[in-house]
């Protein structure tokens, strides 16, 4: 079978690899099943020494599930609570999160609040791939600015507070020399 490089982790297919505790996951499946799902993810889904560890699928399927649902937009608070539940979790880079939201209008407003209410690392790294979008000189502050914001929030952990350091560098250099 083959293998599917996740991060450090490699986790082998099967066939069922959309399926979780016994269940399919489907374009059939309700919106509130689709939520229900994703407030069942814990970390321990995502540790790589759990041979177990199926979160990675299961955040595809049910993403992909999602998408398949009429308005996936009323989701972005849902999506953001399991960034904020697991802000420690690798969760994908970018990953299915991530590729959901920014597939959808209007995430941006959660992705500021959900910062603001607990960063994590996919979080504020979606704030970092925005930096390195062309912004007027005023978002890109504003986005700094929740960068700084992250940095000093009481409940971000060393990994997150690491990251915000690194990305603080780096946009921080983009503007001293915008060729990076």
């Amino acid at each position: 079978m083959p293998l599917v490089e996740i991060t450090d982790c490699f986790l082998e297919l099967t066939p069922d690899y959309n399926s979780y505790h016994g269940r399919q996951w489907n374009s059939q499946m309700k919106y509130e099943e689709i939520i229900a799902g994703f407030r069942t993810l814990h970390a321990r889904d995502f540790d790589c020494m759990n041979v177990n560890a199926r979160g990675w699928e299961q955040l595809a399927a049910l993403t992909d599930a999602l998408m398949s649902a009429a308005g996936p937009e009323k989701a972005i608070p849902e999506l953001f609570g399991v960034m904020e539940r697991l802000p420690d979790a690798d969760l994908g880079s970018p990953g299915p999160l991530v590729h959901t939201l920014e597939r959808l209008h209007g995430y941006e407003d959660e992705l500021v609040r959900s910062v603001r209410r607990q960063p994590s690392l996919l979080s504020v790294w979606m704030v970092n791939r925005i930096l390195n979008t062309n912004l007027s000189e005023n978002v890109r502050q504003s986005y700094m600015a929740l960068l700084n914001e992250a940095l000093g929030h009481p409940n971000a952990s060393e990994s997150v507070r690491e990251d915000v350091r690194g990305f603080i560098e780096f946009q921080m250099r983009k503007t001293i020399s915008p060729d990076c």
